[in-house]
């Protein structure tokens, strides 16, 4: 009777544990970016409740599916949505883009995370963070630099123009940039 006791109480130590997520010591690059989410006065985005309350508020706005120089991916584990000057940086990034690349078009990958989309992407992405994302404050986006044009492969040319254009934004202020090496995107946090 003891050993099932003891068993049942292990049991139920792990379940609890396991279910808990495991918050690493952020770098002091982390804390930066996040700081950066953080400033457009837009609070942890815990679910899709409060996302659309934030939408009709004005403090989120839906971003366009297609829109020159862009496309936004099938999002499986966030939402079209950002704060209003993230979605007026993005514009800009793309028309810079095609200005300098001609008729071409990237692809962003994520965008908006409430705290149980981000729950759910740590599941499968290594790079999904255990302290809160950026992306739950609405002001983050993922952008692949290995999908041009409806085609999903490197392009080295593509790749360079779009990281050019990113460095010269985050020089004038506008944004911070990591280049992901496992998902193969760069991950882009708006600055207020």
């Amino acid at each position: 009777m003891k050993r099932i006791a003891a068993f049942l109480l292990l049991s139920s130590f792990t379940i609890v544990n396991a279910q808990k997520r495991n918050v690493i010591e952020p770098s002091a690059e982390y804390v930066m970016h996040l700081n950066a989410a953080k400033s457009h006065n837009v609070e942890l985005i815990k679910n899709k409740k409060q996302l659309d309350k934030l939408a009709k508020q004005g403090k989120l706005v839906k971003v366009k599916q297609r829109g020159y120089g862009y496309r936004i991916d099938d999002l499986t584990h966030s939402h079209p949505y950002l704060v209003p000057k993230g979605n007026t940086i993005l514009v800009e990034i793309a028309r810079e883009f095609v200005k300098q690349t001609g008729q071409n078009f990237f692809v962003v990958t994520s965008m908006t995370r409430t705290e149980s989309d981000q729950n759910r992407l740590r599941n499968i992405n290594p790079n999904a963070s255990s302290n809160d994302s950026s992306h739950s404050f609405g002001s983050a986006i993922d952008i692949s630099y290995v999908r041009f044009n409806h085609v999903k492969g490197p392009n080295a040319k593509l790749e360079k123009s779009l990281e050019d254009i990113l460095k010269q934004f985050e020089k004038e202020g506008k944004l911070y940039f990591v280049k992901e090496r496992k998902m193969k995107c760069f991950h882009i946090i708006f600055r207020k």
